[in-house]
């Protein structure tokens, strides 16, 4: 979020529509509704899937393993993201591009990241760049929702001092 909002904010003017689909957490605990959703990534076939990617950089099978854990978003202290980790075991030099990363026994990288949200998160969210909510669709698991959001219509108030 940190990344596109700002630019969709800059990009939109007063008036103007944006329509989003978000991952949502079920339910009305929010870490345990991100808990509940956890396997549907924490999978063999997800991490498969995740694994090609170092695969394809010439990492072996046997340099290390895939694990899943929920952590709190750096900069949104609010929000809760799933995310994918790979840790070598043993040390292994990757080069891509002519360029060398070397990772020690037990460092790891991340592969994958997904934040997941309540429909007040979004909106609190959106909020924060002058959208506000219109309407919003979620599905009958509420694990995904699509959100149709305008930007703020109404000029920001002016301080004229005094």
């Amino acid at each position: 979020p940190d990344a596109i909002l700002p630019k969709l904010a800059a990009a939109s003017s007063a008036g103007d529509y944006l329509i989003l689909s978000a991952n949502l957490a079920p339910g009305t605990d929010y870490r345990l509704g991100v808990q509940r959703v956890l396997p549907l990534y924490d999978n063999d076939l997800t991490k498969e899937w995740l694994l090609t990617f170092l695969l394809h950089l010439g990492v072996e099978r046997g340099d290390g393993k895939i694990a899943f854990e929920i952590e709190t978003s750096p900069s949104k202290r609010y929000l809760l993201r799933m995310a994918a980790y790979f840790t070598f075991n043993p040390a292994r030099t990757i080069s891509v591009s002519g360029e060398r990363f070397e990772f020690k026994s037990g460092e790891r990288i991340r592969l994958f990241y997904s934040y997941r949200y309540t429909p007040q998160r979004i909106e609190a969210l959106l909020n924060q760049y002058q959208f506000k909510l219109a309407r919003s669709w979620i599905t009958k698991s509420q694990e995904e929702g699509i959100f149709l959001c305008q930007k703020d219509p109404t000029p920001a108030a002016c301080s004229t001092g005094g």
